[in-house]
């Protein structure tokens, strides 16, 4: 296809003992080209590992058993002034109040930098018999679930697990000898 090439009018004339200049183009006059979008740098977390570390007592005020979280800035950017948090909680529906726990990540993740982190999860005094009844128990890891850090994507932000259930990667457990 040929291009044409728009050549503006240059227009002359005097008022008021004033010479004007003026440039014209005409009506259906399109600029080809646009400035390129820069594309906004933003972090992007994930998490990379997903796993039981130990097991704990199964007793009020006690450490039932602790994950292993590790998540990775895999975005362009770092990020300041919120904290998103590493979620660990048992997903079971029907539970009034989740059985889980959270941290904060904190310092942030530079661009590429992966952060190992520790999650307890304390004994459900909200509802001890679901821990023996309800098993064994799916917990899943997710990071920045509320959203507080505007991320690249935001579907990367469940964690891998052992085990699908229901469409979900989760990893299964099921504490013993619990106390009441």
């Amino acid at each position: 296809m040929r291009q044409r090439t728009v050549i503006p009018m240059l227009v002359t004339f005097c008022v008021a003992s004033t010479l004007v200049l003026a440039v014209a183009a005409p009506t259906d006059f399109k600029p080809t080209t646009q400035a390129p979008s820069v594309p906004r740098l933003l972090p992007d977390l994930v998490i990379t590992s997903f796993g039981l570390v130990s097991w704990g007592t199964c007793a009020p005020r006690e450490t039932v058993f602790t994950f292993g979280v590790s998540v990775k800035n895999q975005g362009r950017a770092s990020w300041s002034g919120v904290e998103p948090a590493v979620f660990v909680t048992d997903i079971h529906p029907g539970l009034s109040a989740k059985w889980g726990a959270s941290v904060n990540i904190h310092p942030p993740l530079k661009e590429g930098e992966t952060k190992q982190i520790l999650i307890p999860i304390p004994y459900y005094s909200a509802n001890p018999r679901h821990m023996t009844t309800k098993v064994p128990h799916p917990f899943q890891a997710t990071v920045n679930t509320n959203r507080v850090l505007n991320e690249s994507n935001y579907k990367n932000n469940a964690g891998p697990g052992t085990v699908d259930w229901h469409g979900i990667k989760v990893i299964m457990v099921t504490p013993s000898n619990c106390q009441k």
